[in-house]
């Protein structure tokens, strides 16, 4: 069964595609997570291992949506229903596609008032707020701005407006565009502020927490943090990929776009944490990792003077660009689905997304306010939401795709969808979706739950 043509069009060149993928998975929990996690859990032991699930796991998981999302050639619920019918299996499969947009939503809702804070924080370098504060002057600080609704809804409407603005202009006029001039600023910028702290000599205690080898530290729990961030850092069981592969001609090279989406993943990841943790260092300030890390921490790590100012700037700004194109992979997945569900303008389909977003990310935005204490089961709307998608839908999403692809759709019909020349990197796909990868998920799952403390626990 061969891959029929996209009716929207293809992306404009393999290379564009590239940076468009990268851009879904670079993201402002990379940045603020990987590197924490590396200090934390063993240096270059940790990293082997993390690199090594991202070959087994992140991968074939990755090239998987793309071919479903290719040989769909439609939004997420609709496409499932296709490829579920002619693979001849049980309609039960569809929920995949409903998984994958309570996803993408729920994950946007509260990734936007998150990457507000990075754009009103760059604003805020750009005044001077930060030069000379002190650690516990900027946790107040972060505290008083994220408690206060006003302030924080402002940014939270200002960044789902710039994402849905590029969303409009099409995928390739918008978030192609956006993607190709965007990413490649943050990369610049995350190398000329590693090459600040080599200069200023505070890279050598960043390098020796992020690289020291230290297989006490790494342990099982070490193994079990490398692997479930192999998997979330590639942005995979919440839609977006799904989208971004309806738009893959039939003969893209998915083996090199999805090791050169791994590789600038990494490589910006190390350069972003590296540059970071040498300016927490050099300020004597303790690690921590992701809100805490990047909105209380780092404010009180940048020298004094104009030189502090325009390093605060450049770094809060490089995290803006990067979540910028993440949440534009996001809100492609739910603007296809209204384009396609509807029959609706692309223009009405992203602005309505982004609208039901915003709304929703309120809750998120109040969690840190008013509806702080409102808790069930002792998390708030913030904690819900991030528990659900994170431990939930994105990992059973893509243990359903990882089984429906390996176990249900007929060979034939994988192959064809795969579309790769070489029989033995088809076979090989194929091989590590029935086995390591389908493990990984469970054990992914399982940690998530709670499920292997508790084993752990009862064992000791």
């Amino acid at each position: 069964m061969n891959i029929r043509e996209s009716s929207y069009g293809y992306w404009g060149s393999s290379r564009s595609f590239l940076w468009v993928a990268a851009g879904a998975t670079v993201g402002i929990g990379n940045v603020a997570r990987l590197p924490y996690l590396m200090g934390e859990h063993g240096g270059a032991v940790f990293l082997g291992f993390y690199l090594l699930c991202l070959l087994l796991v992140g991968l074939p998981l990755l090239a998987t949506e793309w071919v479903l999302g290719r040989w769909m050639r439609d939004d997420v619920i609709s496409g499932f229903r296709r490829v579920v019918d002619a693979a001849g299996a049980s309609r039960f499969w569809v929920v995949i596609g409903y998984l994958s947009l309570a996803s993408a939503v729920m994950v946007l809702s509260y990734y936007s008032v998150i990457a507000g804070w990075s754009l009103a924080y760059a604003v805020r370098a750009a005044g001077g707020v930060f030069d000379g504060i002190g650690v516990e002057h900027a946790r107040e600080a972060f505290l008083s701005f994220a408690q206060d609704p006003e302030r924080a809804l402002s940014w939270h409407t200002i960044f789902m407006v710039t994402a849905c603005i590029i969303v409009t202009h099409g995928f390739r006029d918008g978030i192609e565009r956006a993607a190709l001039r965007l990413l490649p600023t943050a990369f610049l910028v995350a190398i000329g502020l590693c090459v600040y702290t080599m200069l200023t000599g505070s890279t050598a205690e960043a390098l020796r927490f992020l690289l020291t080898p230290d297989w006490q530290k790494f342990g099982w729990r070490g193994a079990l943090e490398a692997l479930q961030q192999a998997f979330f850092t590639m942005a995979l069981g919440i839609g977006s990929m799904l989208a971004l592969g309806s738009y893959l001609p039939a003969r893209a090279p998915l083996k090199r776009l999805a090791l050169g989406v791994v590789l600038i993943d990494t490589l910006f990841s190390l350069l972003a944490g590296l540059a970071i943790f040498a300016l927490i260092f050099s300020a004597g300030v303790e690690p921590a990792s992701g809100v805490a890390l990047l909105f209380q921490a780092l404010p009180a790590a940048f020298p004094a003077g104009v030189v502090g100012i325009v390093v605060a700037l450049l770094l809060y700004t490089m995290l803006f660009i990067v979540t910028l194109t993440a949440a534009s992979a996001l809100l492609e997945t739910t603007t296809r689905y209204l384009m396609d569900r509807f029959r609706t303008t692309r223009v009405f389909a992203a602005t309505s997304s982004s609208l039901l977003i915003w709304f929703l990310g309120l809750g998120t935005l109040l969690s840190f306010g008013v509806l702080q204490d409102a808790t069930l089961m002792g998390r708030n709307f913030f904690g819900w939401m991030q528990w659900l998608t994170a431990n939930w839908f994105a990992p059973a999403t893509a243990l359903l795709i990882c089984i429906f692809t390996a176990r249900i759709m007929p060979e034939e019909m994988a192959r064809s969808a795969f579309g790769e020349r070489e029989g033995w990197l088809f076979s090989l796909w194929r091989t590590l979706l029935r086995y390591p990868t389908r493990l990984a998920l469970i054990i992914i799952l399982g940690y998530s739950a709670g499920l292997l403390d508790w084993i752990a626990e009862l064992w000791g």
